[in-house]
């Protein structure tokens, strides 16, 4: 089993364009769709089928029983996040800012809060034509994207494994966050899309510093070219200086976006057909 990461810099440089068009070219794949804040994948992979939903719980948060609670307020005291507040009835509740810190637990004189786990998210399991999709949302302003994400990743390598798939390809979030981190862990290899722009530059900087650390060779994929030699020519330098290969080009053209709109990827458009034929044959020659 060979894992690859298509990851970006910066939010709007093609990541979730590319990695579909690279999903629908495998023969046998397994996706997996990282960015659980804005999972994007499934539009433009359209899952046949549906397979499994299941609920995601990343954390436990406190809450009080009214019947026995003494009203002391020494819990509301202790709270550092102002997650407990007094209802219209009187009693004391357990409010969304809650950490599940439980410092509250250990504070109750008479014993009546404990924790509960607390729903974060969904993650879903569907067929593509060619493999399986396993994506997540996470819920707005949730916490724990980090371990949803490993969460789906461990749901995919344990699927690769019983149906025998040898790929398993990660869109991942942009940047270089925990849930950047969260997808990279463990991979085999990193494509990254890069905008040619000074702000793609500047992001490509900080994601080659995080792949360095962990040592993940990578291949470069430069979106939107042709429009500014000069800034094409630093990012070329920087990503020889950072060990990376630009292994294919894709200019700016206002057809994609059109493409995009019709849920058509980069394979559908026959001008850049081959070259994405040719990327994903230098991918798996460097698994």
């Amino acid at each position: 089993m060979k894992q690859i990461a298509v990851m970006s810099g910066k939010g709007g440089a093609g990541k979730t364009s590319v990695a579909a068009a690279l999903i629908k070219l495998l023969p046998a794949v397994i996706a997996v769709d990282a960015d659980v804040n804005a999972s994007n994948l499934p539009i433009l992979l359209q899952p046949e089928e549906r397979i499994e939903e299941d609920a995601f719980f990343g954390t436990d948060i406190a809450q009080i029983r009214s019947e026995s609670c003494s009203h002391c307020g020494q819990c509301q005291k202790i709270c550092a996040f102002d997650a407990i507040s007094i209802s219209s009835q009187g009693n004391y509740v357990v409010n969304n800012n809650c950490e599940g810190c439980a410092a509250c637990v250990w504070i109750c004189p008479s014993q009546s809060i404990h924790t509960v786990p607390y729903r974060c998210g969904t993650q879903y399991f569907s067929r593509i034509e060619n493999g399986y999709l396993i994506h997540a949302d996470l819920n707005p302003g949730a916490d724990n994207s980090g371990k949803l994400i490993a969460a789906t990743r461990a749901q995919s390598m344990e699927l690769a494994q019983t149906k025998n798939f040898g790929i398993i390809l990660i869109d991942g979030p942009p940047g270089t966050s925990c849930q950047a981190i969260s997808s990279l862990t463990g991979v085999d290899l990193v494509l990254v899309v890069l905008e040619e722009s000074l702000s793609g530059l500047s992001d490509y900087r900080r994601l080659a510093k995080l792949m360095d650390h962990f040592r993940l060779p990578h291949l470069v994929l430069l979106n939107k070219a042709g429009i500014d030699s000069n800034v094409s020519t630093k990012l070329e330098r920087c990503v020889a200086d950072c060990d990376g290969t630009i292994a294919a080009r894709i200019p700016f053209d206002p057809d994609i976006p059109q493409a995009l709109a019709r849920l058509e990827t980069l394979i559908d458009m026959p001008r850049y057909r081959s070259e994405i034929e040719k990327l994903c044959e230098q991918m798996l020659q460097r698994l």
